[in-house]
């Protein structure tokens, strides 16, 4: 069954949301052009200068007397915007003074004008008109930034700004529209394609298209759509319901990507992930559903070198391996976001491992995206590529806890996996949680490295999941890469039985094919134990970081990056606790090491390095209990020997 249509509605989330079985119309807010995104970004690369003359008033004032008046905010601005036309485009004004949102449009009527006395095509009004917007917005931002720098830009005059911007954008708005709009509508194209399979192997498809033009007769601006809906089998009531639910998740997501600004002095709002929310993965019914594919992708004035934005979501739930998939893929200009979700669907509710986890994640982002060259906090990606970064981070944090709670929905939907996951790590889980948490005698891990993915067992369904971000800016590639893994496993002999976990966080930072810098740290926790008759008899943890760090320098003398800094650090804290009998055996130990190697900036040695070696261990071994009765009773001392040697025996061998 395929059903086709064209006309108009409110948006993709209210159209998917619909019933499947019904004709369903839709419309999207027009798309702009993005040629001036680029421009808006570099606003001061040709900033005109303010005269000396207006500098030195604006110095003898006093702070308070600027804050008391706009005057000298629209003196600066006038100065700024009237030195945007050219001598033969300035106009005769005799003693009438405009306003600065006046001049403002004068400057982009009389550069028209210019380019309609020269006869020049249409190709070259739209981009004069493209250069006077950016001129503009250049002069607020000029403006901006004196009263700033001269400490006399506070919060009225700002107002005062973006007061006066506004006005002129509005006036401009259907003009922009219009000519660009004529000239690059059929540029302006939408898909949308999403694939649904349900558990029985039914696939449902479902198309959208969307294209943008000009009718030249009315002056309009026209919109084409298209839907195709299409269905392999027949849909139970049970799977519609799921499916409708897909649909309206997705849908939102497609709202958010799709979503333009309705301001043309920004004529593409580059699609904001931090906007989007896969929170419906949460719900996802597995039950009737198998998963979903989804593509979104636009392609929006590709004469003004914006190019193609696309995102690619797909997710899937096997009921036999008990797993559930999520990859990830979204493509912006310059910006690349990559990440991939495997998690198991057995788990139970963690609030506290959640949030040593994404702490944990916060952490590591911070560590990849500062730059390996300079001791500071400065993106290497730059404020635009760490605005994109953070946006895409944000959805993969969204998934992970969204997957998450699926697994504990489904461990409860679930009998048998409810009995798998309650009889084994949620037992031992709140075990060793009581012991290092409560027991007195508890020394723990050294606090020499803070342990960010927390001490104990996650109850939290194991997972590998890895986010990247790299920015394709010519031959400056910066890339990004996050980690994060927990992996859980059970064993069992004679009367001792016990749980293992490992929980991993990585990041690592490199400038692809362009320079040899990196920053790669990894962290690690690990956690054994032993348990007969539901009592814990022993406890092992093991803490690791490491950091390896390589920073360079181009040399223009040999025309190549030359080593500055190169460093390796490890932190190690294990702890061993066995209790036997009541008599506690705790063995706690830590060491640190450290090999750095700098350039010497000595004038006469900087082809030489300085090097640094620092090591530190230390090993602590407590015994508490009724050690009396050790050494008086050789039966007792043989029963115990005899405990502890099966016990450190299990742990070895898991």
């Amino acid at each position: 069954m395929v059903n086709s249509t064209l006309g108009n509605h409110a948006n993709l989330s209210a159209l998917l949301a619909q019933s499947v079985n019904n004709t369903s119309q839709i419309s999207l807010a027009a798309p702009q052009s993005s040629g001036d995104l680029q421009a808006i970004n570099d606003l001061h690369t040709n900033a005109p200068k303010i005269t000396d003359e207006l500098l030195s008033q604006l110095n003898n004032e006093t702070i308070d007397e600027a804050l008391a008046s706009n005057q000298k905010v629209e003196d600066v601005l006038q100065q700024q915007l009237t030195s945007l036309f050219t001598i033969s485009s300035t106009p005769s004004l005799n003693n009438y003074k405009p306003s600065n949102e006046e001049l403002a449009l004068r400057t982009v009527i009389t550069s028209q004008h210019e380019g309609l006395l020269k006869n020049e095509s249409s190709d070259k009004l739209i981009e004069r008109l493209n250069t006077s917007v950016k001129n503009i917005q250049g002069a607020y931002a000029n403006t901006s930034d004196i009263l700033s720098n001269l400490g006399q830009l506070g919060h009225e005059q700002k107002t005062f700004l973006a007061s006066s911007q506004q006005r002129v954008e509005r006036t401009l708005n259907p003009y922009m529209e219009s000519l660009n709009r004529a000239k690059y509508g059929d540029d302006d194209n939408y898909l949308f394609e999403l694939s649904v399979k349900t558990k029985e192997g039914d696939v449902i498809n479902i198309t959208f298209n969307s294209s943008q033009g000009y009718d030249e007769e009315t002056g309009e601006a026209i919109d084409g759509f298209g839907i195709s809906y299409e269905v392999s089998g027949n849909l139970s009531e049970a799977e519609h319901t799921a499916l409708t639910q897909v649909m309206s998740g997705v849908g939102e997501m497609a709202d958010e990507f799709f979503k333009v600004s309705e301001n043309s002095f920004n004529p593409i709002t580059v699609p904001n992930q931090s906007d989007m929310s896969l929170d419906f993965l949460a719900g996802f019914n597995s039950q009737q559903l198998a998963g979903f594919n989804v593509s979104f992708s636009t392609t929006q004035n590709d004469a003004l070198d914006y190019g193609e934005n696309t995102l690619d979501l797909s997710y899937s739930i096997d009921e036999a391996s008990n797993q559930q998939a999520l990859v990830f893929k979204a493509e912006s200009g310059q910006n690349d976001i990559d990440f991939a979700l495997d998690m198991s669907t057995i788990g139970a509710k963690d609030t506290q491992q959640m949030q040593l986890y994404l702490a944990s994640l916060d952490e590591s982002l911070e560590d990849s995206r500062v730059n390996s060259t300079e001791d500071s906090k400065d993106s290497a990606f730059a404020r635009k590529g760490d605005e994109a970064m953070q946006q895409g981070f944000v959805l993969f944090k969204g998934a992970f806890a969204s997957m998450s709670a699926a697994a504990e929905r489904y461990s409860n939907l679930e009998s048998l996996a409810e009995q798998h996951f309650n009889d084994g790590r949620a037992m031992v889980a709140d075990l060793v949680d009581n012991m290092i948490t409560n027991d007195a005698r508890y020394q723990g891990l050294g606090n020499k490295a803070p342990n960010t993915l927390g001490e104990g067992i996650s109850k939290l369904a194991d997972f590998d999941a890895t986010f990247s971000y790299a920015l394709d800016n010519g031959d400056y590639q910066p890339k990004s890469t996050i980690e994060l893994s927990q992996v859980t496993e059970q064993a069992q002999l004679g009367d001792l039985s016990g749980v293992t976990q490992s929980k991993n966080v990585s990041s690592y930072f490199d400038y692809q094919y362009s320079r040899p810098d990196y920053y790669d740290k990894e962290e690690s926790y690990n956690v054994g134990t032993a348990v007969k008759n539901k009592e814990l008899v022993g406890l092992d943890q093991s803490h690791e970081v490491d950091v390896d760090t390589k920073m360079f320098e181009f040399n223009p003398q040999t025309n190549q990056y030359e080593l500055q800094m190169a460093m390796q650090e490890q932190t190690i804290s294990k702890s061993d606790i066995r209790l036997i009998d009541d008599i506690w055996l705790e063995e706690n130990e830590n060491s640190y090491s450290m090999h750095k190697k700098e350039r010497d900036e000595s004038d006469d040695k900087q082809d030489d390095f300085i090097e640094t070696n620092r090591h530190s261990h230390t090993k602590l071994v407590t015994l508490i209990g009724d050690l009396d009765k050790l050494a008086e009773n050789k039966d007792v001392r043989r029963e115990y020997l005899t405990n502890l040697s099966q016990v450190n025996f299990f742990m070895d061998k898991k």
